[in-house]
C-alpha cells in the first residue's frame, strides 16, 4: 500500500503581501464644510473685484475651518487658503486706499 503525504498546512508565507479585496465596500467620505467653500470663493472673488471682501472671506473661512475641524469634515485645506486670500486682499485694499491714494 502506497502513502500519499497529506497536503501542505499553509500554502503562503506569512509575511506574504495581502491583496485588498476588490469587492469589500467603499467607505463613505466625510462632506465639505459649505462656510469653508464660501470663504474660499468670497475671498478670490474679493482679489477681482478689489472691495472690503476680504474681512468678510476671511471671516465665513474661519467659520469653516471651525466647522470642519470640529465635526469632522473635509476643507479645512480651503479654509486655509480663504483665510489668507482674504488677509492678502484686506492688506491690498487698505495699501491701496491709504498709500496710493492720500
Amino acid at each position: 500500500m502506497s502513502s500519499v503525504p497529506p497536503p501542505p498546512e499553509k500554502r503562503w508565507p506569512s509575511d506574504a503581501p495581502q491583496i485588498p479585496n476588490p469587492y469589500a465596500p467603499v467607505q463613505p467620505r466625510a462632506p465639505f464644510s459649505k462656510a469653508a467653500i464660501a470663504g474660499f470663493i468670497i475671498s478670490c472673488v474679493g482679489l477681482f473685484v478689489f472691495a472690503m471682501a476680504g474681512p468678510l472671506g476671511t471671516a465665513i473661512s474661519g467659520l469653516g475651518f471651525r466647522r470642519a475641524r470640529e465635526r469632522g469634515l473635509r476643507g479645512r485645506g480651503l479654509a486655509i487658503a480663504g483665510m489668507i486670500i482674504g488677509a492678502a486682499d484686506f492688506a491690498f485694499y487698505l495699501i491701496a486706499r491709504y498709500l496710493l491714494h492720500p
